[in-house]
């Protein structure tokens, strides 16, 4: 019992330093992904972004297929074997440069598919980069595995900037669309060149089949789960570009974006720790429901109120930061950040189902919500695009009670617990929005500046927020709380 007791507190503070370095790594990128973002998106058109996230949507469906999931069987693993990198390593190599030449072969055929044929010449620039970007898949898996977050801290930092400053010069210059494409080949090239400067470890030349089969099985259902994740969040480009074009496609991606920034500041950090630190609890279920619903609570406190605050001012936000041209965007996101509650289940519940070997759960949950969100977008799309949006939050909804029962059965994991976890933020934050949504119209009658009412309301939210969560919840948020002071220099003296 006092041995389990250490492992638990040993692994607790991995965890914690772990998260405090990708909040690091993720608070940059965020940050500077932010502004390049706004950057591009003042000098480029919904066109430039809508046709390069249908290319984009191509390239990711052939980089689910050529990682085969392997990086994540090198995570999970509770002891590595080393011919097993090896194996993980070459076949990744071997699997991303077949998926690059069928990329390029079929890129015309996707072009006339999505209507919009620029799309052929992008993807045959794109195709490459998947062999490249696949040298550093299993060093940054090794990385991960050993709470080496620091390292990717920087990784991810200098790969960011680079990439981004590249962009930023490319699209000045006029390179229109190609700026987005110089912009992930200088990111590929720099991670892999840092993967391997961080984790110096050098695969050797073998393959055993035995071994690699052993993960094989695992991996297959994992990719064909990546695979429905990510249609899930991209499929509806699809059905957009052939009714409306890429314009359209542009501005919807851009609402989705910067929802998915919001996800990246909070989600990420913990989520990169979160597989990791439910695998090594596997076999304590008790240990394991506390830590899920506390990773599960922590992020819906940042995440939600985020959400909720977006939505209620996004119409002046987008105008402002990336210009008229972007249209109805606001109006888009302003529908997406309804769904704030099962974004973030959805965000976990795949990493507790593969902590537990069901690997089986977590594809039968991602094909019913595919499957949903097929027939709603069929449906709706006639409709316009906020129909479509709709038809997005509504499938995340319905399909949330079949998560819940699945992660109830086969890990452990009570619905009751969870939605306790998410309740006091999902409370406060929607509070926080109808107020400020009430209040910024009379603020910006008032002020002269639409940046400093948006500020206004931005402050006042936050305000709202923050009073809301200790005269509801103090109890709920002590053990963050402590948390948080346990990681900073004067809390560990206090302990000591």
């Amino acid at each position: 019992m006092a041995d389990n007791a250490v492992a638990h507190a040993d692994l607790k503070k991995k965890t914690a330093l772990s998260v405090l370095w990708s909040v690091i790594r993720v608070a940059w990128s965020t940050v500077a992904t932010f502004v390049i973002f706004v950057i591009l998106a003042r000098i480029l058109g919904p066109a430039d972004f809508g046709t390069f996230a249908l290319a984009s949507l191509f390239v990711e469906i052939g980089r689910v297929l050529a990682y085969a999931g392997l990086g994540d069987a090198i995570t999970r693993q509770l002891d590595l074997d080393e011919e097993l990198a090896d194996t993980c390593f070459w076949a990744t190599v071997a699997f991303s440069a077949i998926v690059a030449l069928l990329v390029f072969v079929f890129a015309p055929s996707y072009g006339q598919f999505v209507r919009d044929p620029s799309v052929a010449g992008i993807l045959q620039w794109l195709a490459p980069l998947l062999p490249l970007s696949s040298l550093a898949v299993i060093h940054n898996a090794r990385l991960a595995r050993d709470f080496g977050h620091k390292s990717l801290a920087a990784q991810s930092i200098a790969a960011s900037l680079l990439s981004g400053t590249t962009a930023v010069i490319c699209a000045y210059l006029g390179w229109g669309i190609w700026a987005l494409v110089a912009q992930t080949a200088v990111n590929a090239a720099v991670t892999v060149v840092l993967g391997w400067v961080s984790y110096p470890w050098m695969p050797r030349l073998r393959f055993n089949l035995e071994k690699f089969r052993s993960v094989f099985l695992f991996s297959v259902s994992l990719v064909v789960t990546q695979l429905m994740w990510m249609l899930l969040a991209r499929v509806q480009d699809i059905f957009i570009s052939r009714w409306y074009g890429a314009v359209e496609v542009g501005r919807y991606r851009i609402a989705w974006r910067l929802i998915e920034l919001i996800g990246q500041a909070v989600l990420a950090p913990i989520g990169s720790v979160s597989l990791v630190t439910l695998s090594r609890l596997q076999n304590d279920r008790t240990a394991f429901r506390n830590a899920y619903n506390k990773i599960v609570g922590a992020a819906a406190l940042g995440t939600i109120p985020l959400l909720f605050g977006f939505g209620a001012l996004s119409n002046d936000m987008i105008a402002l930061l990336f210009g008229d041209k972007w249209g109805n965007a606001g109006d888009i996101a302003t529908v997406l950040v309804l769904m704030s509650v099962p974004f973030v289940t959805n965000f976990f519940a795949s990493s507790a189902l593969s902590a537990v070997n069901r690997a089986e759960s977590i594809l039968s949950v991602a094909a019913l919500q595919l499957a949903v969100t097929l027939i709603l977008t069929w449906l709706l799309v006639p409709y316009g695009i906020f129909a479509v949006a709709a038809g997005y939050v509504l499938r995340a909804w319905l399909t949330m009670p079949y998560q819940q029962y699945v992660l109830s059965r086969y890990a452990g994991i009570d619905a009751a617990g969870t939605f306790k976890a998410v309740a006091l933020p999902f409370c406060g934050g929607a509070v926080m929005a109808l107020c400020v949504w009430f209040a910024h119209p009379y603020i910006a009658g008032y002020l002269q500046s639409r940046w400093l009412s948006l500020g206004l309301s931005i402050g006042l939210g936050a305000v709202i927020y923050l009073a809301f969560l200790p005269i509801f919840g103090r109890k709920a948020i002590r053990p963050y709380i402590a948390l948080g002071k346990s990681l900073l220099p004067f809390g560990k003296r206090a302990e000591a």
